[in-house]
This record gives C-alpha cells, sequence and structure tokens, in this order.
C-alpha cells in the first residue's frame, strides 16, 4: 500500500493542502468545524505526520521579518501590532526594521534578513520603491499597505477608492458642488485608487473631474496645495490623508474660509487627532491592525503553499463624519 500523504488528507476533507497542513502544526488559523474534518480524514486514511521530517524537508528558521517606514505614525504601529501578534502566536520570532522611507536602507535591510535565512517578510514598502528595491532573494514576501508596481506578490491594503468614494459621495449629499482632490503623490500605489473613488462619485452624479493638486503628505506642502485648490474656487476638498486635511484647515483659516461653513474637508486614515482638530475632521478609517492581521495570515499561508497564485486583500474602509463635513462631533463611544 502506497504511503498516505497531506495531499490525500486533503483530498479526502474537501480541503487544500495549505489547509491540512495548517491544522497538522495546529495553527488557529482554521475554523474548528474544518480542524474536526481534517482531524477525522487523518484518522480514516491512516496519516501520521512526522514532525521531524517536516522540520528537515522545510529548515524553517522560526524568525520572520516586519519592515516599515517608521513606527511612530500611528497607523503604522497597528499595522505591526496586529501583524506580530499573528506571528507570534504561531511561535515565530519577529524582527523588526525601519526604513525611514529609504529605498536603499529597505533593500539592505531585505537582503540582511535574507541572508539569515528567515522564513519571509511584511513589508511596508518605502515610498518611490522600485521592484529591485525588494531584493531578489526567494524567500515569501508579503506587501502591506503600499504596493510597489511591476511585481507579483501577496499584497494587503486599505479599500481606498470605496473610501474615498463615500467621502466624495457624502460631501455632494452636503452640497458641494466643486470639489477637488487635495495631496499625495501620483507615484504613491494608495494616490490613484484614492483619486479613483473620487472620479466616480462625482461621475455618477454628474459632476465634472476634481482638479487634483499633488503634494508631499505633510502639512505645510498641504497648506500651499489647498490655496491653489481655493483659489481655484473648491468649495470642498478629499484629502489624500489625515496629515494632509491639518494643512487644509490651516490654509482655509489663512485664506478666511470657515470650515465647514465656506468649505467642506474629508481625509484618509482617521488618526487620533483627527477627532480632537477644530473642527474636528472627517475621515475615511480602515483597521489597520486588521491589515496587518490579514499579511501575516498571507504569509503563513505562503509558507504552507509557496507555489500557489498570489492573494490581494482588501480591507473594508469606512466613513467616519464630524463636522468638517458638516456633520455634528461623532463621539468615540457612538465610532464604536
Amino acid at each position: 500500500m502506497s504511503r498516505i500523504r497531506l495531499v490525500d488528507v486533503a483530498e479526502h476533507a474537501g480541503v487544500s493542502r495549505a489547509t491540512a497542513s495548517l491544522v497538522v502544526r495546529d495553527s488557529p488559523l482554521v475554523a474548528d468545524a474544518t480542524r474536526e474534518r481534517v482531524r477525522e480524514s487523518m484518522q480514516a486514511l491512516g496519516y501520521v505526520y512526522d514532525r521531524s521530517a517536516a522540520a528537515l524537508r522545510n529548515s524553517r528558521t522560526g524568525v520572520v521579518g516586519l519592515i516599515a517606514p517608521a513606527l511612530s505614525h500611528p497607523y503604522l504601529t497597528q499595522f505591526v501590532t496586529g501583524a506580530q501578534d499573528v506571528l507570534e502566536a504561531e511561535g515565530m520570532l519577529v524582527l523588526a526594521g525601519v526604513t525611514h522611507d529609504d529605498p536603499g536602507q529597505q533593500l539592505r535591510l531585505l537582503t540582511a534578513l535574507a541572508e539569515r535565512k528567515i522564513d519571509g517578510v511584511v513589508v511596508v514598502p518605502a515610498n518611490g520603491s522600485a521592484p529591485e528595491d525588494l531584493g531578489d532573494s526567494p524567500i515569501p514576501l508579503v506587501q502591506l499597505v503600499r504596493r510597489v508596481s511591476g511585481t507579483a506578490t501577496d499584497y494587503v491594503a486599505a479599500d481606498n477608492a470605496s473610501g474615498s468614494y463615500q467621502a466624495a459621495t457624502h460631501l455632494l449629499e452636503h452640497g458641494a458642488g466643486h470639489i477637488d482632490f487635495v495631496g499625495g503623490l501620483p507615484h504613491f500605489s494608495s494616490y490613484e485608487p484614492r483619486l479613483a473613488g473620487v472620479i466616480r462619485a462625482l461621475a455618477e452624479a454628474g459632476h465634472r473631474p476634481p482638479v487634483v493638486h499633488p503634494c508631499e503628505p505633510a502639512r505645510q506642502a498641504a497648506v500651499d496645495a489647498a490655496a491653489a485648490a481655493i483659489a481655484d474656487g473648491a468649495d470642498a476638498l478629499v484629502c489624500y490623508s489625515d496629515e494632509v486635511a491639518f494643512g487644509v484647515l490651516e490654509a482655509a483659516q489663512l485664506a478666511g474660509k470657515r470650515v465647514p461653513d465656506d468649505l467642506l474637508v474629508a481625509a484618509f486614515d482617521d488618526v487620533a487627532e483627527a477627532r480632537y482638530s477644530t473642527p474636528s475632521l472627517t475621515s475615511v478609517a480602515s483597521s489597520g491592525e486588521l491589515a496587518g492581521r490579514e499579511a501575516a495570515r498571507l504569509l503563513l499561508r505562503r509558507l504552507a503553499e509557496p507555489y500557489a497564485e498570489p492573494e490581494r486583500i482588501l480591507v473594508p474602509s469606512t466613513l467616519i463624519p464630524r463636522a468638517s463635513c458638516g456633520c455634528a462631533a461623532i463621539t468615540s463611544q457612538s465610532r464604536n
């Protein structure tokens, strides 16, 4: 009789080989009902999992990398926390590295980690990264938040297009007649989907496309870009990020415009400061912690099934209305 393989167990249980592999490794990523079905198939077929042979075959170190532009930004902290929670629950040792948004530093970190034969990496790519800035190591790599054009790896990000569509639609409901898009730069991976959502909302409402005012996502740069939008006659702005929106609020004050009476504003990220700014900032929220957890799960699945097609996961985005769009301030309790 031929030896029973894990793929035979998977076929018998009606699951993928990757799921069966997660079950034999006691992973918490598998639903209880599925876990029980796989174990029943193992018993029915007489499958015996040879852990020592698997360890030799896999040559795993139990170490993974987490690379991000910074750890000080609240949203990036959420990503790292979510990913680390899942990986450490799997018994993985997590090594974190910071690139300061420098593609060269990113490559050096990835190379150093690959030389130490870690099992895989979750990376928030530095802005402006090219495919070669992710190195050529065969170790599994999952991109989080940002995606480097021209690469084919697993990828997790917020549903940016849906978020900006919600923001623009909401501003239209508040009577906006001339919506512009402010902030971000075209080579940012989230720039195009955020702009696309605004374009779709305006097209569906029969409005002209937005005038775009690109700039670095920093307050002072946003002040200048917003000044141009206000001079252009915009009565509503969708901002690339909350950081850009804070610059917009300053530009409005300098121009003698009252938010929301004269200018409606909505943005992205929903950082803590958004609810405490004056006026409080309407912003699109997406769970950074959930995105980090999904990225970690993708990495674990990639380790279990190295040759599967790359996956893309979009984490839902939700508009949080506050005073800057004309809504009353929303308390944190009602937000939850």
